[in-house]
């Protein structure tokens, strides 16, 4: 299946005429083994044995730590990229489908190796002095941009969705490479740093509960909140009721973020304490930092839970946000407004920000 100049052929569209080549591509690349014998596994080889010969002129690091370039480390950097790409495009395929895309592990595999063709370009030129390390950055930076373009065409990811599944995406895929670097670390290096990540039995369940679980709950809350639909009153005027319920459930969002960041204050408080982090501990604090990321997965978390229309619900806001501006334009400002000032003091800290 492997064919050098087709290879060559796609390496060079994906350089030059990025989009051209992705619709060419798009009907072989419904078969992921085509795709691992034509683009994967040769840019993996190549952008590693690459970095590897690279590295003898005279920068004197290796692709994977200081001192000269190993084997070894070409061994290792050759599965860490196997093990990457394929993660990378596990998480975007299987996202896309949360999101109302298409969820097919080929569709995405092909997606994601076309988008960095740039990014393992540059990190064939890691070891480059001076250069490489920028050149690899503006490179990767690149193949990020790629990668927003070429979601749609591939895994058909609504227009209205794309953001929310891009940056979830690209959380979960830090998260998965920090696992990726701990695993292989550990088994490059015996323990010696004073601050570490400890393990324990269970704990790598653990890690991938409160990670992908945080990442896998809010890509579903959203794409739950995206289906709902309301229809506003006529007469533009917000009930008592919608306000109690707006209330009700701002003040419970705004509990959720507190008990959060005092979750995440305790376990960095222990890892400053112990100098010791376990792998629970930080599967934990990530999972937090997935819930923090700005889509309002709180405030959606919490209508949602209780039965609630996430587009009533930010009509409710705007509404309320017009009246405290605008105060009387018209006799729904007004009506409005008035709601707005019998609650002031439980709706202030919500609306005037």
């Amino acid at each position: 299946m492997f064919d050098l100049n087709r290879t060559l052929e796609l390496v060079r569209g994906a350089l030059v005429d990025p989009e051209a080549t992705w619709r060419g591509y798009l009907p072989e690349a419904f078969d992921w083994k085509r795709t691992v014998f034509l683009l994967t596994g040769p840019l993996i080889v190549a952008a590693a044995v690459i970095a590897y010969l690279l590295g003898f002129l005279g920068s004197g690091r290796s692709i994977l730590g200081w001192g000269r370039p190993t084997l070894l480390g070409l061994l290792l950097q050759i599965v860490w990229g196997a093990a990457v790409a394929g993660i990378v495009a596990l998480i975007f395929s299987a996202l896309a489908g949360a999101f109302r895309g298409k969820s097919s592990f080929a569709l995405g595999l092909a997606a994601t190796t076309l988008a960095f063709v740039p990014g393992y370009l540059g990190q064939a030129l890691v070891p480059l002095p001076w250069l490489g390390g920028l050149l690899a950055l503006g490179l990767f930076i690149y193949s990020l941009v790629l990668l927003w373009r070429v979601i749609p065409i591939y895994l058909e990811v609504p227009d209205a969705n794309r953001a929310a599944h891009y940056i979830v995406s690209v959380l979960g895929c830090i998260v998965a490479s920090v696992i990726l670097s701990t695993i292989l670390g550990s088994a490059m290096y015996e323990s010696g740093a004073s601050r570490s990540l400890t393990t324990a039995p269970g704990d790598d369940a653990e890690f991938r509960g409160g990670v992908f679980g945080a990442a896998t709950r809010q890509a579903e809350l959203l794409a739950m909140a995206e289906e709902d639909t309301y229809s506003p009153p006529s007469d533009g005027k917000v009930t008592e009721r919608q306000v109690q319920a707006f209330i009700r459930v701002m003040d419970r969002a705004g509990e959720l973020r507190a008990e959060n960041d005092k979750r995440l204050s305790e376990i960095a408080k222990k890892a400053d304490e112990d100098e010791q982090m376990s792998i629970s501990d930080f599967g934990q604090m990530m999972g937090g930092m997935v819930d923090l990321v700005g889509l309002q997965s709180a405030e959606i978390e919490v209508v949602k839970t209780g039965g609630g229309n996430w587009a009533e619900h930010q009509w409710v806001r705007e509404s309320l946000r017009t009246a405290w501006v605008q105060k009387d334009i018209d006799d729904a400002v007004a009506h409005n407004y008035r709601l707005y000032k019998e609650y002031e003091e439980e709706l202030a800290e919500h609306i005037a920000r």
